[in-house]
């Protein structure tokens, strides 16, 4: 019998697809808190999680709920234009006065989802959603944080999650 590309391989693919474009699964989550971005795109901060005791995830999604292109992004500079959308993010703690900026590896490259390409804009499509997530490194004690997302006014006093 000849070989055929599984259809969980053709299912993966086609998330893979349609995440690139801005359709993301789980679009039913209730936000934290919600904003504006400089763009007119809504922002919905959906998740401040501690996954270890240094280690917070932040996800956000942006929503087009026009019928136009938006833009997210203002520079395309190289590779790192993919981590755009959450590369100048930040957690505050503003009792401290100490800024958490977005974790980097080894490599230096930004410990987030890429939204993106090399040398592009982030652009969002009508009617559609990107969801994007980030890791920072904040001490254990720490228990509340401001979210600073780049084009959107801070999400302030919002408790980390554990």
């Amino acid at each position: 019998m000849p070989a055929r590309p599984s259809r969980i391989c053709m299912v993966l693919v086609g998330l893979g697809a349609t995440a690139a474009w801005g359709f993301q699964a789980g679009q039913a989550v209730a936000p934290l808190a919600s904003g504006t971005h400089e763009s007119g795109v809504k922002v919905e901060l959906l998740e401040v999680k501690r996954d270890s005791p240094t280690v917070v995830t932040v996800r956000w999604r942006y929503r087009n709920e026009t019928g136009e292109v938006k833009q997210l992004t203002k520079q395309r500079t190289g590779s790192i234009d993919a981590y755009r959308l959450s590369l100048n993010s930040y957690l505050l703690d503003e009792v401290k006065r100490i800024k958490y900026p977005v974790s980097r590896d080894t490599d230096r490259e930004p410990v987030a989802s890429r939204n993106g390409s090399a040398n592009e804009y982030i652009t969002i499509r009508p009617k559609s959603v990107i969801e994007v997530w980030a890791k920072y490194i904040v001490p254990e004690s720490t228990a509340t944080v401001t979210v600073a997302i780049e084009g959107v006014s801070p999400f302030s006093s919002i408790s980390i999650a554990h």
